[in-house]
């Protein structure tokens, strides 16, 4: 039997945020847009069709808004690595891939940092 490669993504979630180093970005909050890819054990695939079966992907955008609203983070990488370690903690999590955007803080580009064991 083959092994099934299981991702659940969460793309393009938008947050307003007070993150950065920078003056104004302490005084206004900036659109931040995380993408996370989680790669899943085979043995949390659901065998009957309820949630309760599975894993739901809320749980990954849950982490992400709850980490990323608690506080004033200066790193975006700082912020990523958080959102990744906690993912990871799942015991049916694999690895995953935790992507943050900065799209505003430049006026001819945006920045980003990932993360990934995968």
């Amino acid at each position: 039997m083959k092994v099934k490669n299981r991702k659940i993504f969460i793309n393009q979630l938008e947050l307003m945020l007070f993150i950065g180093v920078y003056e104004q970005e302490k005084k206004n909050k900036q659109k931040i847009i995380i993408n996370i890819e989680v790669l899943m054990t085979s043995g949390s695939e659901p065998k009957v069709d309820n949630l309760k079966a599975t894993q739901d992907y809320s749980q990954f955008r849950k982490i992400a808004k709850e980490i990323a609203e608690s506080q004033h983070f200066e790193l975006l990488e700082i912020l990523t690595n958080k959102i990744h370690s906690s993912i990871n903690d799942n015991k049916f999590v694999i690895g995953s891939k935790v992507n943050i955007c900065k799209p505003s803080i430049f006026d001819d580009c945006e920045v980003a940092y990932e993360l990934s064991n995968i």
